[in-house]
């Protein structure tokens, strides 16, 4: 009898990619997760692409990237697309880190607070991203602000991933 291979079993096989700086990586993450928010929700999106999408959001450039691109796709894609990363990754691990500061981040600048919080708590209390925005959203910082400043940032994160290729 073949067993499947779940979620988790596959995360564990890929590792993470903490502390990675090559860019070649970086870049196939960056393109995965272009595709995965614009096709989103796909009919072929399976169990790998998924874990693919986890695993490579567990590098900071590739995360970084993914913020950059919240305000490229619809809201409610993005929505859907994180929330589906949420639910898929193994709690209390570092996957379900950057999804859920994703989220947070998007909420905050919808004006939705409270959602904001709720989504961020699903984030490891150490990680950079969550501890960023836990001080934002208590400090009350405009969300136009961050969305601007996130703007500024997606250049310089799309060229440090790709160079002068895009």
């Amino acid at each position: 009898m073949e067993q499947t291979m779940t979620i988790n079993d596959q995360l564990v096989e890929l590792g993470t990619l903490v502390d990675n700086e090559e860019t070649a990586v970086q870049r196939v993450g960056a393109r995965l997760i272009d595709k995965y928010f614009s096709s989103y929700p796909a009919s072929d999106l399976d169990m790998e692409t998924t874990a693919l999408v986890l695993y490579y959001m567990t590098d900071i450039q590739v995360r970084d990237y993914a913020l950059g691109l919240l305000d490229t796709y619809s809201d409610r894609r993005i929505e859907l697309a994180l929330c589906h990363l949420i639910n898929q990754a193994p709690t209390d691990s570092l996957y379900i880190s950057a999804p859920a500061s994703l989220l947070a981040q998007l909420y905050y600048e919808q004006g939705n607070t409270a959602d904001a919080f709720l989504v961020l708590s699903n984030a490891q209390e150490n990680y950079s991203l969550a501890l960023l925005l836990n001080r934002v959203f208590k400090s009350g910082w405009d969300p136009k602000s961050f969305a601007k400043m996130r703007e500024q940032l997606h250049p310089q994160v799309v060229k440090n991933i790709f160079g002068e290729e895009e």
